[in-house]
């Protein structure tokens, strides 16, 4: 992407009518599966920003759910509202972003200090690649309550590793919502030999008001540093990965990470085999506490475990491309992998099998 054809889609998103309106928490009522009164007015709400509202309340995956098929839109609807009021605390407030061709909200955020403008944030977005030689890969806009934007540093650091299979290149990653403005490293991998890549974004910072000056300050001065000493960190970390059998406590984290975003069980054990080997060592009569897990190796290398992470997170058809779970899960593939190994004295029920 060349400078031209940044300003022009800048331009054109600009121009995009950016619907959104901060209101006080108790004023969403549900009335339906997918409609909830906001003061006076109706509105349908996406079946994901449901979902969003569902964990704002604190209802578990599946809830409101299974209230809809026992019990019709009355029984999600009151189930809903007897969540939110029981957690509802003074003042708190939510930022609903609405399609205007659809007339239906497609973004929903928590708890706002102060609205960020997407101007603003385009602003802020030149400024850093200004200061630091950087200059813009990508812009992705969806729906109007997220826009991000990739970018490329002038001076790039291009590493290899894995037998020259893998390559690693730095690059930053900025994403607006109306409430903050996140900031993190992407690391662009080449996974095949026919050029395909793949590429990790990791969330590192985040502001949600450009009037923290010292913040601010912080990020367009010293970020460049701050994220090629992750590159660097996320490179040895990768090359322990690639040589280091998980431990079957790591993939356990692994599928506790999935789990939590909301993932099925089903799902999670054909991504992570974590309870499939947990069952062969307590078989073979050796202690399954966490410990024990530490100790025992399972059938899944470090990396290809991160893999596993990173791809569902990229590539998965259960959430929508613009869905915040992909980029939190995409930070915790990362914070798995730089995490301090379970390497120590170990025990491995493959070696009498394989």
């Amino acid at each position: 992407m060349d400078n031209t054809d940044y300003q022009i889609l800048k331009n054109k998103i600009l121009l995009q009518p950016t619907v959104y309106r901060e209101v006080d928490k108790n004023e969403i009522v549900a009335v339906d599966e997918t409609h909830y009164r906001v003061g006076n007015a109706v509105v349908e709400f996406s079946p994901e920003m449901a979902e969003d509202m569902d964990r704002f309340v604190g209802l578990k995956n599946g809830q409101s759910k299974l209230a809809q098929d026992s019990y019709g839109d009355s029984g999600v609807a009151n189930l809903r509202n007897f969540f939110s009021q029981a957690r509802h605390k003074r003042n708190e407030k939510i930022v609903l972003v609405a399609d205007t061709e659809t007339k239906s909200i497609t973004g929903v955020h928590q708890t706002p200090k102060h609205l960020i403008p997407p101007e603003a944030f385009f602003n802020f977005a030149e400024m850093f690649m200004d200061k630091n030689r950087y200059e813009p890969d990508a812009i992705d806009f969806g729906q109007g309550s997220e826009i991000s934007i990739r970018m490329h540093s002038l001076d790039p650091q291009i590493m290899s590793f894995a037998k020259g299979d893998d390559f690693i290149s730095d690059g930053v990653w900025m994403n607006w919502t109306p409430v903050e403005i996140a900031v993190g490293n992407y690391y662009e991998r080449l996974v095949c030999r026919n050029g395909m890549t793949q590429v990790t974004q990791n969330r590192q910072m985040h502001i949600d008001s450009l009037d923290d000056e010292p913040r601010v300050r912080m990020l367009l001065g010293n970020s460049n540093s701050f994220l090629r000493q992750n590159l660097a960190l996320m490179l040895k970390n990768a090359q322990l990965a690639i040589e280091t059998q998980a431990s079957v406590r790591e993939l356990g984290l692994g599928a506790k990470i999935l789990q939590q975003s909301g993932i099925e069980p089903e799902m999670v054990a054909k991504l992570i085999p974590y309870k499939e080997n947990v069952e062969k060592y307590e078989k073979a009569g050796y202690p399954i506490n966490s410990e024990g897990l530490a100790m025992a190796v399972s059938d899944m290398t470090v990396w290809d475990e991160f893999n596993v992470l990173t791809a569902f997170a990229s590539h998965n058809k259960v959430w929508r491309n613009h869905d915040i779970r992909r980029t939190m899960l995409m930070t915790q593939s990362v914070n798995f992998l730089n995490r301090k190994r379970d390497i120590r004295r170990q025990y491995n029920v493959y070696e009498s099998v394989l």
